[in-house]
């Protein structure tokens, strides 16, 4: 379904995309969405470059879509005549596309798209915010210039506008908050499977969290909070686990020391990256987003679409992820025992997680069904072209 479907807004432009690597998170996996649906929903052109060729799952994802995928190498190390040399590189790479619009995700490819669009020879350019967490690898001078010289800023949550206008001054038309759409795939393995290949009982109660290990997810106050979980439960049940999937960025072997000292080896099962998301959801009874700072996170977000309940950090992104049914089940940031609390109450009650996950769907589906961020991306993309092509040329 498109947004004109007998009129594709963006026939026969270039849209490349451009992302830091091949590693797979929320932004990369959102950004290859949307450009599948620019390409077969408005007819444009699309390609992903990645600022480095590490190998990640990312690139196995554009070729299942049939997405071109090519790689930029550049280092970024904070030296200033390396740093030059990388954006050199990386606009004559670029030129020889020839790009009609240049759409990056996260920290570097924004910048160094927002350093070099114009001299590539694009006619827009779109910065994407996917977080609120600001950058310590990339001088914040060089940042705020990328940033003020962006003609379209696109955020994934209104609160992330906020952010953007009080620490870089950024504010106007040209920003703009569009949520990410949440369309769940069919699973690949039903909740039995599942289960059975976990070890888990059909009678236990399962929560999830989906998260890279970093050490911003905090899974470290999760697992102080399921030794509490599992302590209160174990004389009046039911029995629970918690399964935590993701890969490691930087904080896996911590967490699983963590894990071992709490003594948590049967309560918990680590499944790692996975693929099968739904699957996983259909596998679970509820989902907990433990992070400090967010924008609108998938760890919230797709388990709402598949009709869990989600027990959070009360912080902006998630609270406006949740919405009003599940902000009566946010806990603040670090703090053990009121996770603890929202967790054990839904755990106990099944007709409350019913009703909280259907009321979450529902939200889901007002918000973020149905294609209509895509399509609101598509008609934005589309319009803003349309608006600097009328410019006269100096």
């Amino acid at each position: 379904m498109t947004a004109h479907e007998n009129t594709p807004l963006l026939e026969g432009r270039r849209v490349a995309f451009v992302l830091a690597g091949e590693v797979l998170g929320g932004a990369e996996r959102a950004a290859l969405e949307l450009a599948v649906y620019l390409r077969d929903g408005e007819g444009a052109t699309v390609e992903v470059y990645a600022l480095d060729d590490v190998p990640g799952t990312g690139r196995r994802l554009a070729a299942s879509y049939g997405i071109p995928w090519r790689s930029i190498p550049i280092p970024w190390d904070g030296r200033r005549v390396e740093n030059v040399r990388s954006l050199v590189r990386f606009t004559l790479a670029m030129r020889r596309r020839r790009p009609d619009v240049i759409l990056a995700s996260t920290n570097l490819p924004n910048v160094v798209s927002g350093l070099t669009w114009k001299a590539v020879g694009a006619n827009l350019f779109v910065w994407t915010q996917c977080d609120v967490n600001g950058t310590t690898r990339i001088n914040q001078r060089l940042f705020r210039h990328a940033l003020r010289s962006t003609p379209l800023v696109v955020t994934k949550g209104h609160h992330a506008c906020d952010w953007l206008a009080e620490t870089y001054g950024v504010e106007g038309d040209h920003v703009h908050a569009i949520y990410e759409s949440v369309e769940l795939a069919a699973p690949i393995d039903d909740r039995a499977t599942w289960r059975r290949r976990l070890e888990i009982g059909e009678d236990e109660v399962v929560a999830s969290m989906l998260a890279h290990f970093h050490p911003g997810k905090d899974h470290v106050t999760l697992l102080r909070a399921w030794r509490q979980v599992v302590d209160r439960l174990r004389e009046t049940g039911p029995s629970v686990k918690l399964l935590l999937a993701g890969r490691d960025a930087g904080n896996m072997n911590a967490v699983k020391a963590l894990a071992f000292d709490l003594d948590l080896r049967d309560d918990v099962r680590f499944v790692g990256e996975v693929e099968d998301v739904s699957g996983l959801l259909a596998a679970s009874d509820l989902a907990v987003f433990c992070s400090h700072r967010e924008l609108i996170g998938r760890a919230a977000t797709e388990p709402m679409g598949a009709g869990l309940p989600v027990v959070g950090t009360d912080i902006p992104g998630i609270r406006e992820a949740v919405g009003e049914p599940g902000e009566p089940f946010l806990a603040p940031p670090r703090d053990p025992a009121a996770l603890t609390d929202s967790i054990v109450r839904l755990v106990r009650d099944p007709a409350l997680r019913e009703r909280v996950g259907r009321a979450g769907a529902q939200v889901i589906d007002d918000r973020q069904a149905d294609g209509r961020a895509m399509r609101s991306f598509g008609t934005l993309l589309s319009d803003a072209l349309a608006a600097r092509e009328r410019r006269p040329s100096r």
